[in-house]
């Protein structure tokens, strides 16, 4: 753990439940807990960059580079409030049948969502291509989905128990605010 982030997550405390907290207050609650629940969000940001950085060895432009094609490639697969048991297969992935139901996803698109320069975003997508994270597909970029390797899942699982401990910070934050406000 790197200390100047705080204490490791841990799950071994109860999550929260969020529904929990009364929607009539949230925002006096949010108010009241600002600093806590910003500190927290934001620690939990700067380590996953951090990490993510370091795993894949490299800068944080290609990160978000890799992370909007990975999302746009697959949302409309996924959209808000999905459930596993509807899209996903047992280990944990999409089918092959989707492989062509991603949606290739061309440079310019990307310069626009991310608002990096196109020349920028074209030397970032060759970096993941040439680390052999993406591919080039006919009508744009796409994940090399024969990357998602076991160090990616257990990277993605230590990430999952980071963030489910940051939100439970968060929440508790909110309550202990809420009790305040009375």
């Amino acid at each position: 753990m790197d200390q100047r982030y705080g204490r490791p997550p841990t799950l071994n405390r109860p999550i929260d439940d969020l529904a929990a907290l009364d929607p009539a207050r949230f925002d006096a609650s949010f108010d009241r807990a600002f600093s806590i629940v910003a500190f927290v969000m934001n620690r939990h940001l700067v380590d996953h960059m951090l990490r993510s950085a370091r795993r894949f060895d490299i800068d944080f432009e290609t990160l978000v580079v890799w992370a909007v094609l990975a999302h746009q490639n697959c949302a409309h697969l996924m959209p808000p409030g999905s459930l596993p048991s509807k899209v996903l297969q047992d280990d944990g992935r999409l089918g092959s049948e989707y492989d062509r139901a991603l949606r290739p996803l061309r440079l310019r698109d990307v310069a626009q969502i991310t608002h990096i320069p196109r020349e920028t975003v074209r030397r970032k997508l060759n970096i993941l291509r040439e680390l052999g994270w993406i591919v080039e597909a006919e009508q744009g970029w796409m994940l090399n989905r024969d990357k998602t390797d076991p160090e990616l899942r257990e990277f993605t699982l230590e990430t999952a128990r980071r963030f489910l401990a940051a939100a439970s910070d968060v929440v508790r934050a909110l309550r202990d605010a809420e009790k305040q406000i009375g």
